[in-house]
């Protein structure tokens, strides 16, 4: 295989940890967490459409505290908690008191939003109770595109929250979704990152779960490219730091989650990764990928016990295909070169649980994870 190297943005004691941690498996230090299956947006391209999707499970729309007591219970070694999921975390009525919780013990939390929602309050909260980073979740960096891919959202609310998010104390870094139409507005983001005070952006690909990407996915392409280089030199001026991916074709990401770091529901479930989240089918140019629903369950812990689960047999097998499949971390791999890998691991005669993991979009970049 003809793997080109891009720089990494980690340094040595980032590589020392992912080696150490793939040698022996701890109780957790971080989990992400589950808190909300609602959202105030419908967004046109969002996961929660596909039918395979936490949103479209039913059962308990939000988590409690008491809940979060319990999964506290099962995991005291816990450091870290980062939200995940298909819902806006900030619709969960009980999330205040979940955050002021867990900072008694504590714990430091990560908020990923829509930023629609936020206020003054909201933020003055968080501050007091640890949050130490916010990731808002925009897709688009001008008034007519943001306002069609965020159905639902003003532009004009949403950036005064940028604002007091910026100016909050709280490092805040902005997601945005490459899509055909969002690409253009890499530059963009960037130059909204510094206006409204952000010190990061990532550039996340899509997951296309409710129909083929062929129509959304940006291609791989000249003109594609030199937005990208184009987007680097606004970072370097700005001063903002880019976090990912570093170009369109599939470059290779050395997960840790079923290492470290355990996806929870609402329900107990721990999924392998918050990629495996609800994942059936899913497309990846113009490729179907099919998985058989429940592979990436791992076990509940409310049924089960956490460390049942966190140490038996479907995460070690997991964890041995991770090793096993691995490949330099920044490794780039012809986009035509991955999908003739996917047809060579599909059309096995024979097939282990987690094959997909070595043809997995979200380790090779190129899917939102």
């Amino acid at each position: 295989m003809n793997f080109k190297r891009v720089p990494e943005s980690q340094g040595w004691i980032q590589r020392a940890g992912e080696w150490a941690v793939r040698q022996r498996t701890f109780m957790p230090r971080m989990i992400d967490l589950e808190v909300s299956r609602e959202c105030n947006l419908e967004c046109p391209a969002c996961m929660r459409r596909a039918p395979t999707s936490l949103a479209q499970l039913g059962g308990e729309k939000y988590r409690t505290l008491e809940s979060f007591k319990e999964v506290h219970r099962q995991i005291p070694t816990l450091g870290t908690l980062n939200f995940m999921g298909d819902g806006e975390p900030l619709m969960n009525p009980e999330l205040q008191d979940i955050i002021h919780y867990a900072s008694l013990f504590d714990i430091h939390t990560v908020v990923t939003t829509n930023a629609t929602l936020i206020t003054p309050k909201t933020l003055d909260h968080w501050k007091a109770n640890k949050v130490y980073r916010m990731h808002a979740s925009i897709d688009a960096a001008s008034k007519e595109l943001y306002e069609e891919v965020r159905a639902g959202a003003s532009w004009k609310q949403t950036l005064e929250n940028l604002r007091l998010m910026g100016k909050s104390g709280i490092p805040l870094c902005i997601n945005i979704v490459l899509t055909k139409r969002t690409i253009k507005e890499m530059a963009s983001a960037v130059r909204l990152c510094f206006e409204v005070g952000a010190k990061e952006v990532t550039f996340l690909m899509p997951i296309c779960a409710y129909d083929s990407d062929v129509d959304v996915r940006p291609e791989v392409n000249e003109k594609n490219q030199l937005l990208f280089l184009d987007t680097h030199w606004w970072c370097n001026k700005l001063g903002v730091k880019w976090i990912f991916p570093l170009g369109l074709n599939p470059t290779f990401r050395r997960f840790s989650f079923p290492f470290i770091r355990p996806q929870i529901d609402i329900d107990g479930e721990l999924w392998a990764c918050c990629y495996a989240l609800g994942r059936g089918r899913n497309w990846v140019f113009g490729h179907p990928l099919d998985i058989e629903p429940g592979t990436y369950q791992m076990g509940n812990m409310i049924k089960e016990g956490f460390r049942e689960v966190w140490y038996g047999e479907a995460y070690q097998e997991l964890r041995e295909v991770y090793k096993r499949t691995e490949v330099p971390k920044g490794a780039v791999m012809p986009w035509k070169e991955y999908l003739c890998r996917v047809e060579a691991v599909e059309s096995r005669k024979t097939k282990e649980r987690f094959d997909h993991c070595e043809i997995c979009p979200a380790r090779w970049g190129i899917a939102c994870s």
